[in-house]
């Protein structure tokens, strides 16, 4: 489900609703009315909110029998919340500023706000992933002010939820008259109550975040590899030569991949140049180099300009007389070639050292475009010219694998998305 279609669903089901209850309001006035004010509906603009006061009481009854504990647990919520959250909220703040503004940032670190669209740059398959963690986190965040009200016998008016398109928001309605009489600190009890409980729902999160994997070992196998599960719609690996859906990635430019940390890892590590080592038999036999080589903006051509499958490598071990006499020092040579049998990177943190009989060519590429080698269970590899990080923003990913087809329906990178938005 692409994002057109759900813009599409979402628009026509406020239309349908609208009009009806444009129709209902023209042609049933008074019964419609009552309907509405017993159910506490009311029908905007992209927008509908549901209002109730049937919880009041169970709330009241929950905070008068757990009086020990919710006190206890609010004041160590207002303690937290003033001590610890709000000062290292306004260390980050301040610092972002700082940064942002006084600081010269490389291009890779400067922060990075982006809207989660479903089905531009977020799967549209986890919309209800996205939806039921706002939906309980807003909801759970509410239920803090409830019971922290009630608590202090502050008079509960009504609770509810707001949605506004997609986006669920809890509320809680409460005596502004009581709430004002109480002391400061009663009512900074009520207003943490709130990211308190947003804490807590992140620390516990975290824990199962943390023990997915153990817990989802029996019906799903870790530790092979990543399987593609989807790609953005601008996603410049979604290629008839490039990944498909299904495929498992083992490896990143030699980085062993079996799980989605090691994923993140080796994208990271693509970042680092490095050479191929090629035997100069190779070189002398595929060499299709011009008479002569062209230097622009630090990049060495010396390939044909027609030629989309060949890139100019340079020799970078030192020449030794003992040692297999290559062309010269710039080749063009194609790298799925010089990988086909066993690709043996070389890299600059090893001295550019290569195994006896072999030299270390590296393509000769401008600064924000890498050579990413992606190795594929029973296909053949990827060859993908530009940066790491297109296949970390808009290539989706999964570690697990159904150990039987029965759970294929379902899978717990879904459970951890849902934990990790609740952080």
């Amino acid at each position: 489900m692409s994002f057109a279609i759900l813009c599409s669903l979402v628009i026509t089901f406020y239309v349908v609703i609208w009009f009806f209850d444009s129709f209902f309001k023209s042609c049933m006035h008074y019964p419609y009315y009552a309907f509405l004010e017993g159910t506490g509906l009311k029908i905007g603009i992209l927008n509908f909110t549901w209002t109730t006061t049937a919880f009041n009481r169970f709330l009241y009854r929950w905070s008068k029998n757990l009086t020990r504990i919710l006190r206890k647990w609010y004041t160590c919520g207002y303690i937290f919340t003033i001590w610890i959250f709000l000062p290292f909220a306004i260390w980050t703040l301040l610092t972002f500023i700082f940064e942002h503004f006084y600081e010269t940032i490389q291009i890779s670190n400067v922060p990075e706000i982006k809207a989660m669209l479903p089905g531009v740059n977020i799967p549209a398959s986890d919309f209800w992933v996205y939806f039921l963690a706002i939906g309980f986190s807003t909801v759970f965040h509410e239920l803090g002010h409830a019971l922290a009200a009630a608590q202090e016998d502050v008079q509960l008016i009504s609770v509810g939820v707001y949605v506004f398109t997609i986006i669920p928001i809890a509320f809680v309605q409460m005596n502004s008259d009581h709430l004002n009489t109480l002391s400061v600190t009663k009512r900074l009890k009520i207003f943490c109550a709130g990211i308190w409980h947003n804490v807590a729902t992140a620390f516990v999160a975290l824990l199962l975040f943390f023990s997915a994997p153990i817990l989802f070992n029996i019906a799903y196998e870790t530790e092979i590899g990543v399987q593609i599960t989807g790609f953005t719609d601008d996603s410049p690996l979604r290629d008839t030569r490039g990944l498909i859906q299904g495929d498992v990635v083992n490896s990143i430019n030699n980085c062993e991949i079996k799980n989605a940390n090691d994923w993140i890892y080796c994208l990271h590590m693509a970042h680092d140049r490095y050479g191929i080592c090629t035997s100069a038999e190779f070189v002398s036999q595929n060499d299709e180099i011009m008479m002569e080589t062209i230097r622009e903006n630090d990049v060495v051509e010396c390939c044909r300009k027609d030629d989309l499958y060949s890139f100019c490598f340079e020799y970078l071990e030192p020449k030794v007389v003992a040692d297999s006499v290559l062309p010269g020092q710039y080749s063009c040579l194609k790298p799925r070639d010089m990988i086909k049998e066993k690709f043996t990177k070389c890299t600059e943190s090893g001295g550019f050292s290569c195994p006896r009989g072999m030299h270390c060519l590296r393509p000769s590429l401008n600064n924000h475009t890498y050579l990413i080698v992606i190795e594929r269970k029973d296909k053949h590899t990827v060859l993908y010219l530009g940066l790491p990080y297109d296949l970390h923003k808009t290539v989706f990913i999964d570690q697990y694998f159904p150990r039987m087809a029965l759970f294929s329906f379902f899978s717990p990178s879904q459970f951890e998305k849902l934990l990790s938005i609740s952080d």
